[in-house]
């Protein structure tokens, strides 16, 4: 952008605040790592005449899917933590999202930064 390329004081700002967005990546790709992999399954199987619900952890471990059962009394904290880290997953997006947006006014100076959302 020619406002930005011209104006040092801008051209410093916008530097900034793609430092803090990358810093907040980190941060949040850090807090992701702590969190359970993959997604809450139901499993209904009915047998003489009675129904069982089973809940399973559905993940990818090397190219295969692994599904682990969750007993009952764990269910409701990998619920929190599950909901914890889809809010996270999109906090992380936004921030992405906005540091390839700076880097674009800033003419691509920082091309090839990893900052990949799991």
């Amino acid at each position: 952008m020619a406002v930005v390329e011209k104006d040092e004081v801008i051209q410093g700002l916008l530097k900034e605040e793609l430092q803090r967005c990358l810093a907040a990546l980190a941060a949040l790709e850090s807090k992701l790592a702590a969190f359970p992999k993959g997604a809450l399954n139901v499993r209904k199987k009915t047998q003489q005449g009675k129904q069982y619900t089973y809940h399973y952890l559905v993940h990818r471990e090397a190219g295969r899917v692994v599904n682990r059962h969750v007993p009952g009394a764990e269910l409701p904290t990998l619920r929190k933590q599950l909901a914890e880290r889809d809010k996270c997953r999109k906090e992380a997006q936004a921030y992405k999202r906005r540091a390839a947006y700076l880097e674009k006014l800033l003419g691509g100076q920082r091309r090839g930064v990893a900052w990949r959302i799991p």
